[in-house]
């Protein structure tokens, strides 16, 4: 793609946005009359009649059963002309009331015609059946059957596009509580195609099998596919615009250099601009062509559901810069302790791992992730005659040590930040063993919470792998032989089957993060 090819986009555009408001299926018209020959004159004088450049399809009934029939098969009736004296004197008028009242078809503009004037209450039918009109059968011929389907027609695309209107725009409501529990960008562009594709199929009346969609975040340096359904389904790792078909790619190109929207007949792309240079892009194809009120409906969301991305962008920062602060804060105590700030990541992104294959979901393995760094936080308050001493500790000392534990505990204990909430707890309970002969409480088993219990394994692992000031690192395979030998005794059994399973993926971080002196 080149910009040779979006000079062509607008006129192409322009071309088609000309189109929107054409209705592609016939009107359809029923007429109810059990004389053929109302039939045949009615199809007649109407034969050259266009409504908008699109002509009439008829259906035919000759009783009011024939004509339920019609009703509960075809849900897209626009105009009935319908026969007072059938089967009965009374079956046309028995007939609109099974049309308002069992159908519940409130759309479909009622005539009642007859050909014996009086025939009854023309008030009272009027008034309770939602009549259009109510006439002598010699009235509507030429003009005036003309005259009668013009007002009629009009007043079913205002009916139908209110009646759209208002379920679109309980989409968009319904959409707004759903957007908010979306608690990562994943889940928010899911959740955004799935009431996209509600709304585009309400609005075009199309089927929403048929309709082909993918949401991609991008800035200057990254263009990454989130979600892709219908024919886009198959593509996977998407990294290159070009790598899309080349009608999207254009239409893509177009709405990030201008940061618009932009609609075709058939496609749309929806782009929602953050206040970085970070977009995501909405895109969707094959539906059919939209009204001027459905694209205001679809713009209605798109600013309502672009709150939600910039609250997701700006909750994301605030996560950024506290994650930011802890590892700072990590950081700061392995220098006090005269450790380097490697074994903080390795810890990190070893918890990472193991909460992600004991349950937690991702966005609650990355917060475990955030905290985990402040497990040593209370030795900020150990001397650093004990902290830094390279033989044994007297009891005394080992004492003052393990309060540690509790000191970083009670730094954090009353934050109300989720992430800070995991570092009381790890950082409180990384030191109690699955048998309970651990420190500060002593606690056994299920006791230990489950981020207390991934976290001690983590550092256990960390510390024995690694030089301290006490120590020289253990060759690795005594290092797994220690956790195996240690299941069920210090550590959780479970832990430890979801150490084994990442076993060469845990020993990677640790090749990765490896200390450099």
């Amino acid at each position: 793609m080149n910009d040779d090819d979006l000079l062509f986009i607008d006129e192409d555009i322009t071309a088609l946005d000309d189109q929107f408001s054409l209705h592609l299926s016939p009107w359809k018209v029923m007429i109810v009359d059990d004389d053929e020959e109302v039939h045949a004159v009615t199809k007649l004088v109407l034969s050259n009649f266009e409504w908008e450049d699109t002509p009439l399809h008829f259906l035919s009934a000759y009783s009011a059963y024939e004509a339920e029939q019609l009703f509960l098969e075809h849900n897209d009736i626009a105009v009935a002309l319908i026969d007072v004296v059938m089967e009965t004197d009374d079956a046309g008028l028995r007939l609109i009331e099974t049309i308002r009242n069992e159908l519940n078809n409130k759309a479909t503009r009622l005539v009642l015609r007859t050909g014996q004037p009086g025939q009854a209450p023309e008030r009272k039918i009027i008034r309770e059946y939602e009549i259009s009109d109510y006439k002598n059968k010699t009235e509507l011929s030429g003009i005036k059957l003309d005259t009668l389907m013009c007002s009629t027609l009009r007043s079913y695309q205002n009916i139908v596009s209110l009646q759209k209107n208002k379920k679109g725009l309980e989409l968009v409501v319904e959409s707004s509580s759903a957007l908010l529990d979306a608690i990562t960008y994943e889940a928010l562009v899911g959740e955004t195609i799935n009431y996209l594709s509600k709304l585009v199929e309400q609005c075009s009346n199309t089927p929403a099998y048929t309709l082909s969609s993918i949401g991609i975040y991008c800035n200057p340096t990254v263009f990454h596919l989130i979600e892709s359904r219908g024919d886009f389904a198959h593509l996977t790792d998407l990294d290159d615009i070009d790598k899309l078909p080349d009608h999207v790619s254009l239409l893509i190109a177009q709405s990030i250099a201008e940061q618009r929207h932009i609609y075709t007949t058939s496609a749309f792309v929806m782009n929602m601009q953050s206040s970085s240079d970070s977009c995501i892009i909405f895109y969707f194809e094959g539906f059919l062509p939209l009204s001027e009120q459905d694209i205001s409906l679809l713009e209605l969301f798109a600013s309502n559901t672009k709150t939600s991305f910039d609250n997701e962008e700006l909750r994301h920062e605030l996560e950024e810069g506290q994650r930011e602060i802890v590892y700072l804060l990590g950081e700061a105590i392995e220098h006090k302790s005269k450790e380097t700030g490697n074994h903080i990541r390795r810890v990190a992104e070893i918890t990472r791992i193991l909460a992600l294959e004991l349950g937690y979901s991702v966005a609650e393995s990355e917060k475990i992730k955030s905290a985990s760094p402040l497990h040593d936080l209370g030795k900020i308050g150990i001397p650093d005659n004990i902290l830094h001493k390279p033989g044994a500790l007297t009891p005394e000392e080992w004492k003052i040590m393990q309060s540690h534990v509790e000191i970083g505990y009670e730094l954090v204990r009353y934050s109300g930040q989720d992430i800070l909430k995991y570092a009381a707890i790890i950082s409180l309970q990384h030191h109690e063993k699955w048998d309970g002969t651990g420190y500060p409480s002593g606690l056994k088993g299920e006791e230990i919470d489950l981020v207390g219990r991934i976290a001690s394994l983590a550092d256990v692992f960390d510390a024995l792998a690694h030089d301290r000031c006490y120590k020289k690192a253990w060759p690795m395979e005594e290092v797994l032989q220690f956790i195996d030998d240690q299941e069920g005794l210090h550590f959780d059994p479970l832990v430890v089957e979801a150490f084994r399973k990442h076993k060469s993926q845990i020993i990677a971080v640790n090749e990765r993060y490896k200390d450099i002196y």
